[in-house]
C-alpha cells in the first residue's frame, strides 16, 4: 500500500438520553452527520514522521503526533519501528472546540488510514477504544462508519465504547442552519471533565422525559419525515440538557451571540432549536434549502440591529454516507 486517504464528516451531538444513570447505563447520545465540515488526510510511507498541510494548526499537529504514537503503542505495536514513520498530509479539518466532533474524527481518520496502510483488519469501534475515543458518546464512531442519524445506548460500568441502537438515513431535503461563533469555544479537555464532575445529579424524571421524547416523538417523526414534531422533540430535549449544563457553560447555550439567534429563530416559529455538544455551534432544523435561505436572511437582519459582532451562518445537509476511504496500491 502506497497511500491511504480518509475523509470523514462532522457530527452534531444533540443530547444525552440518561445522565442520571440510576439503572446502570450512563449517557446514551443522539447525533447526526453533516456535510458542512470534514476532516481529510492522506497517509503515505516516509523515512521520518512528517505532518504538513495548509489546514494544519499547532494544536492539530500535536494531536496527530499523539494519535500516531498511541496507534503504534496499541493496535500497531507489532509493526516494525522502521515502518512506523509516515507522511501525514492534512487537507481539511473540522473546527476544534466548536461542538462538531473534531477530536474523534481526527483520531478515527488517522487511525483508519494507518490501519489500511499496514493492512490491519480493525473495526472503527476497536480503533476508537484503543485511541481513547467514545468515552461518553458513540455517535462520532457511528457517523464515521455510516453517516446519517444515530442513537447509541450509553455505557455500562467499565464499558469503553457504547453500542449503537439505531441508525437511519436523514431526509435529503431537510437542512440544518448552523450558527457559529468564531470568537467563542465550547468547554473541552480538562475543563470538560471538571464540568461533568461538578454538575449536580441529573433528575431522573428529566432522563425519563428525554427517553420518552426520543422513542415516541423524535424517531417516529424522523421515520415519517415530519419536521415539525422532529424539531419540537429536539427543542424539548435540548432545553432539559442545556438547563442542566447552564452552570458550567454560562446558560442554556454557550455563546450569547448564538443564543440570541436561536431565540430569534424560535420567535419566528421554528421548532428545531439546538446546541451541538458544549457548543458554541447552534442548530436550527428546517424542511428545505429555501427555508434555510430565508431564515439566514432574517437572522442577518436581526443580528445587524442587535450586535456589532456577527455569527457565521452555514447551511448543512446530512451526510448519509460516513467516511470515504481511498487507497493507492
Amino acid at each position: 500500500m502506497q497511500s491511504v486517504t480518509v475523509r470523514a464528516p462532522a457530527r452534531l451531538h444533540l443530547g444525552f438520553l440518561d445522565l442520571n444513570a440510576s439503572i446502570g447505563r450512563r449517557f446514551g447520545s443522539i447525533g447526526l452527520a453533516v456535510d458542512s465540515h470534514h476532516t481529510q488526510l492522506t497517509v503515505s510511507r516516509s523515512e521520518n514522521l512528517l505532518i504538513e498541510g495548509s489546514a494544519l494548526l499547532p494544536e492539530s499537529r500535536s494531536r496527530l503526533e499523539k494519535i500516531h504514537h498511541r496507534f503504534y503503542q496499541t493496535v500497531g505495536k507489532s509493526i516494525p519501528s522502521e515502518q512506523q514513520s509516515v507522511h501525514i498530509q492534512v487537507d481539511e479539518l473540522i473546527p476544534e472546540h466548536a461542538g462538531l466532533g473534531s477530536g474523534t474524527q481526527l483520531a478515527l481518520t488517522l487511525g483508519t488510514a494507518l490501519a489500511h496502510l499496514h493492512q490491519l483488519s480493525l473495526s472503527t469501534a476497536e480503533l476508537a477504544m484503543e485511541l481513547g475515543r467514545g468515552k461518553r458518546s458513540g455517535i462520532g464512531i457511528a457517523t464515521f462508519d455510516q453517516g446519517g442519524f444515530v442513537v447509541d445506548g450509553g455505557l455500562k460500568p467499565n464499558q469503553t465504547v457504547p453500542p449503537m441502537l439505531m441508525h437511519q438515513s436523514y431526509p435529503t431535503d431537510w437542512r440544518v442552519v448552523m450558527v457559529m461563533d468564531p470568537h467563542h469555544q465550547g468547554i473541552h479537555g480538562q475543563h470538560e471533565k471538571q464540568a461533568f464532575g461538578n454538575l449536580p445529579t441529573f433528575p431522573l424524571d428529566n432522563a425519563r422525559a428525554i427517553c420518552h421524547l426520543t422513542l415516541m416523538q423524535l424517531l417516529p417523526a424522523l421515520a415519517e419525515h415530519d419536521i415539525k414534531h422532529f424539531g419540537s422533540a429536539i427543542t424539548e430535549i435540548q432545553a432539559l440538557i442545556g438547563d442542566h449544563f447552564a452552570s458550567a457553560q454560562g446558560g442554556r447555550y454557550t455563546s450569547p451571540l448564538v443564543a440570541a439567534c436561536l431565540q430569534q429563530a424560535q420567535k419566528l416559529g421554528h421548532t428545531g432549536i439546538a446546541q451541538s455538544s458544549w457548543g458554541p455551534t447552534g442548530c436550527i432544523f428546517v424542511s428545505s434549502q429555501a427555508e434555510a435561505d430565508q431564515l439566514i436572511q432574517q437572522l442577518n437582519t436581526f443580528i445587524a440591529a442587535e450586535s456589532t459582532t456577527a455569527p457565521v451562518f452555514i447551511t448543512a445537509a446530512a451526510d448519509n454516507q460516513g467516511a470515504i476511504i481511498e487507497t493507492v496500491v
